[in-house]
């Protein structure tokens, strides 16, 4: 997996690609952790469009970016999710716990 963090504005991008899993849920949190201490930041933009397989400790640590991101008054959208990550949300009923464009 690879991160890369960047902030435009009030939205902070969060560009994920390769597999997130068990394995790399600690750079994921590091990601995570990086845009919601930006007090600037409004909105939280996860791009997917470069992930190949998604597990549920990626799905964790997403649902745990959500909450405080809601809790610091940020919303959080994901973005470009591919159909077989799209249908993984699906399945499991997270599509609609997230916003997803």
């Amino acid at each position: 997996m690879s991160i890369v963090v960047e902030f435009e504005g009030t939205i902070a991008k969060i560009i994920l690609s390769g597999s997130i899993d068990y394995s790399t849920q600690d750079e994921l949190k590091l990601g995570n952790d990086q845009v919601l201490t930006a007090e600037h930041i409004k909105e939280i933009q996860v791009n997917l469009a470069d992930v190949t397989f998604l597990d549920s400790s990626g799905i964790r640590e997403l649902l745990l970016l959500q909450k405080k991101a809601s809790a610091g008054g940020k919303s959080l959208v994901l973005l470009n999710c591919g159909h077989p990550i799209r249908e993984i949300f699906e399945i499991a009923g997270f599509d609609k716990m997230f916003t997803i464009r």
